[in-house]
């Protein structure tokens, strides 16, 4: 990422409430091009998105870019009552798997629409914090000239300390620290140390999520067609699903009923 992409992370206003220095300050790993890449990811695949006919209008102009978006290929039954958005519509993509999960990984985006990893709650949790943020913690202390000790920062309650060193930066060290930040975690996760840690970490964090749907965080993808679902908008009366699908510009494939839900997946629809 060149300096107008660190620019823009810093000036960009937050379309989420997870800002970049909460975000670093709980060792969470970006999801990037180059550390997508580096654990093997970036398959083309189909997949679905569910949404709400609201937000399915920007959704082709979304594809065209590198924000990332969450979906699934499986459980769409589990999955509807997991979610916090109430969906009308379910999108059929095809694009780039940028990183899969066989559960619910709970993956936070920026304001940027990156998404970013929990490691936390683990037994190497605290050995993969101090590799990932531990010259980090040591340049902002270094850059202003803090009293607070190493400790307290890196392994204060709430992250306070840390975020509040972040904040006090000026715009050329606020860029300065998240270079340095996500050089760290890219060369970390192109070594097969760190890289063990992590499946261990995800794989620990799917095998406890909800059962019966997966998540494929998606980029770069485009919406082949769009399903209306017996949910919400269209639980009752679906009349007129196909009429607003095809005013957005989406070819309509259909209506799942609550009976297809539960074998509703890429492999049948």
């Amino acid at each position: 990422m060149g300096f107008n992409g660190f620019k823009n992370y810093i000036t960009e206003k937050a379309s989420y409430n997870r800002s970049i220095a909460s975000l670093m300050s709980q060792s969470k790993i970006p999801i990037t091009d180059k550390i997508s890449k580096s654990l093997g990811y970036g398959k083309q695949t189909e997949v679905f998105h569910a949404t709400t006919i609201k937000h399915l209008e920007g959704l082709s102009k979304l594809g065209k870019s590198k924000k990332q978006i969450s979906t699934f290929t499986k459980g769409l039954g589990s999955l509807i009552g997991a979610i916090s958005i109430k969906p009308d519509v379910i999108a059929k993509l095809e694009g780039t798997a940028v990183m899969e999960f066989q559960g619910d990984i709970f993956s936070d985006p920026d304001t940027q629409g990156r998404r970013w990893l929990n490691t936390k709650n683990h037994k190497k949790s605290k050995f993969l914090d101090d590799a990932v943020n531990g010259k980090v913690v040591k340049k902002m202390i270094e850059l202003t000239d803090s009293e607070y000790t190493f400790e307290e920062v890196m392994w204060g309650f709430d992250n306070k300390k840390y975020i509040e060193l972040f904040e006090s930066l000026s715009g050329k060290e606020k860029q300065e620290i998240i270079k340095l930040y996500m050089d760290n975690i890219t060369q970390l996760m192109s070594n097969k140390v760190y890289q063990d840690i992590f499946f261990e970490i995800q794989d620990e964090k799917s095998s406890s999520s909800p059962g019966g749907y997966d998540e494929v965080i998606m980029n770069k993808f485009k919406v082949i067609g769009v399903y209306s679902i017996e949910a919400n908008k269209y639980k009752y009366d679906h009349s007129m699903a196909q009429y607003d699908i095809e005013k957005l510009g989406y070819k309509y494939l259909g209506h799942i009923s609550k009976d297809d839900f539960r074998n509703f997946s890429n492999k049948t629809f």
